[in-house]
């Protein structure tokens, strides 16, 4: 007996010592073997990258060339820095290509409104990636791109005396795309800032000579983290040109003046959990305040400037209420002298003006002509969705006298109610509210949102929800679309396939590719006949870094989904990209797969609430 009972303890400390042992190393391997796959898959990631640079000489366009080098150093930049430095090179020499092409095209075209497009190219959109990885560089090559035409009228805003004449009726595409330069610029300098504060604020100083921007505010709370000293030495630098500055010629300068001031007032101004947050103090806010009360006294009937003075009339009271009175005066007398399709234009500001509320608004309504209501309809359903008393928003929207617009209202406030409830985790009661939306478009928009959110939470119970939000979502789809919108149903389920269950959302997609395929060849064709085509150049596709802005194109309007795919299955999603027919749209589509397979979505979520926190931009 005692021999049994011997070797019954003998095995239990063995298989006691055996257990422990598995569990200790399987994890181990198991951690292993991931690692080895991630590693092959960056691989590929790399041979996808190399393949696209590769097609990039073959490709007529300058702009896409450089667009193509500049996703790819980006994707590189994490494994080799010097061989994404090359790369984003040459996407500048491609840019110094791109600008002589387009002054030959503007002797042939002169078009007044082109400086306007070529902000909205491929140089703005390259620079700041090339900046996100490398600050200095960007900042030189922004000056080495600029076109002899930006260069000049950067040199000319730089003097003293200039004078800009921007403005809602006194528009100058010229002084517009100076004031995007000098913004770049100081965005270059806050990006730095985070490595050298020292560099960023010279920088900035020898940028603030050309003129004000909005990137100032970041730049001073980035500062502010490292160094309070020095960022208020800065404020000091920044009042000091404020003050100096005639803001009736600089209607530039204005603006971002009226934004500080904005800013600092706003009960909406953003928090940054465990960041100091930079604020101008009491005496800066108040020389703010009264170098914009000298500015408004100066003679003036212009429309604009009446129209900028009602934008921080608000804030001006908080700070100078012993002076308001004089421009509320001013700004009457005013108002009496403007024609009537002038003051029109005065009530179409007020509409979306953030400070008017959906009660006014609404007892305004039966002044407007029918142009303006629906102006005015469209505002207060965007402001009543943002209410979170329930009472108010439904008693506001009972009071809509227009039947449609009730509907509508009713949808939006339901569905902003369905995001708030599932950002706030109560998931289960966003379920619920989901039966209350009348539109299929929305119901399955916030069924597949709502379904990621259970999937993220990971519990057994919470994937099986998904997937039952994810067949709910599916059943109200036709997987076989007959018109734009069905597909766009259809790629919305899609999307959270890609996550809940990429075999579902890979089988779905395949079809799907054949139409988009469809879709590109005909647009390309009909752009031969439609001069003002801003989606083909010469026969070829005109590629973006920003894929999202563009709703003309399905290739670009399902790259969220593309990107989900590569993340789900990169070596599916490789296979599935040399379905794409033009060569064109093949390499652009393989570098947005491989920067879905890279993206990391936390970073890129910390770093969008950064920018929140840090940035501004409130309307007039």
């Amino acid at each position: 007996m005692c021999v049994l009972r011997l070797f019954a303890i003998c095995c239990f400390i063995v298989f006691s010592v055996v257990f422990s042992y598995s569990q200790n190393v399987s994890p181990t391997e198991s951690q292993s073997e991931k690692e080895k796959k991630q590693k092959e898959l960056e691989k590929l990631v790399l041979e996808m990258v190399d393949q696209a640079v590769g097609e990039a000489a073959t490709l007529k366009l300058s702009q896409n060339r450089a667009i193509i080098y500049t996703l790819a150093g980006d994707l590189y930049w994490k494994f080799d820095e010097k061989r994404a430095r090359e790369l984003f090179r040459n996407a500048g020499n491609e840019l110094i290509i791109l600008n002589n092409e387009n002054e030959k095209e503007k002797k042939e075209n002169d078009d007044p409104y082109a400086m306007i497009f070529e902000f909205t190219g491929a140089r703005n959109e390259i620079l700041p990636i090339i900046a996100k990885n490398d600050a200095d560089l960007a900042l030189e090559l922004l000056v080495q791109t600029r076109s002899a035409k930006l260069t000049e009228a950067v040199a000319k805003a730089s003097q003293p005396n200039a004078k800009q004449n921007q403005g809602m009726f006194n528009f100058d595409p010229e002084d517009y795309r100076v004031r995007q330069e000098i913004s770049l610029e100081q965005r270059f300098a806050t990006l730095a800032a985070e490595q050298n504060p020292e560099k960023a604020i010279k920088l900035i100083k020898e940028s603030m000579a050309k003129g004000l921007s909005e990137n100032l505010f970041p730049l001073l709370q980035k500062v502010y983290q490292k160094d309070e000293k020095k960022a208020a030495s800065l404020a000091d630098d920044i009042i000091e040109q404020i003050v100096d500055t005639d803001l009736m010629k600089k209607a530039m300068d204005l603006d971002v003046t009226i934004r500080f001031l904005q800013y600092a007032n706003s009960p909406d101004k953003p928090k940054t959990a465990g960041k100091k947050v930079f604020s101008f103090s009491d005496s800066q806010l108040k020389e703010i305040a009264n170098k914009l009360f000298n500015t408004f006294m100066q003679p003036t009937t212009s429309l604009d400037m009446m129209m900028k003075l009602s934008s921080v009339m608000g804030n001006l009271e908080k700070i100078i209420p012993e002076k308001t009175s004089l421009l509320k005066q001013k700004q009457t007398e005013a108002m009496k002298n403007l024609p009537p399709e002038l003051r029109r234009i005065q009530q179409q500001e007020k509409l979306w003006n953030p400070n008017s509320t959906p009660e006014e608004i609404i007892a305004d309504l039966p002044k407007l002509n029918e142009f303006e209501k629906a102006s005015a309809y469209q505002s207060l359903i965007n402001k009543i969705s943002q209410i979170d008393d329930e009472a108010r928003a439904r008693k506001l929207i009972g009071e809509i006298p227009d039947e449609k617009t009730r509907t509508n209202a009713t949808e939006a406030y339901e569905s902003a109610k369905i995001s708030r409830a599932a950002d706030e985790g109560k998931l289960d009661d966003a379920k619920k509210m989901i039966g209350n939306l009348s539109k299929k478009k929305t119901q399955i928009q916030k069924l597949v949102a709502l379904a990621m959110q259970f999937h993220k939470k990971g519990g057994e119970k919470d994937l099986e929800t998904a997937a039952n939000l994810m067949k709910d979502a599916k059943a109200l789809a036709n997987e076989y679309p007959e018109d734009e919108d069905e597909l766009n149903d259809l790629m919305e389920i899609v999307k959270g396939y890609a996550l809940i269950n990429p075999n579902e959302a890979f089988r779905i997609f395949d079809p799907i590719v054949d139409q988009i395929n469809d879709f590109v060849q005909a647009s390309a064709i009909l752009s031969k006949y439609n001069k003002r085509n801003r989606n083909f150049k010469k026969g070829e596709l005109l590629m973006t870094t920003n894929a999202y802005s563009w709703d003309g194109l399905l290739l670009f309007r399902y790259i969220n989904q593309i990107q989900l795919l590569g993340k789900a299955d990169l070596n599916r999603m490789n296979v599935f990209s040399d379905k794409f027919q033009r060569s064109d749209a093949r390499t652009i589509v393989k570098l947005f797969v491989a920067q879905g397979f890279l993206k990391d979505e936390k970073k890129e979520k910390d770093a969008s609430n950064d920018q929140s926190n840090e940035g501004f931009v409130i309307s007039f």
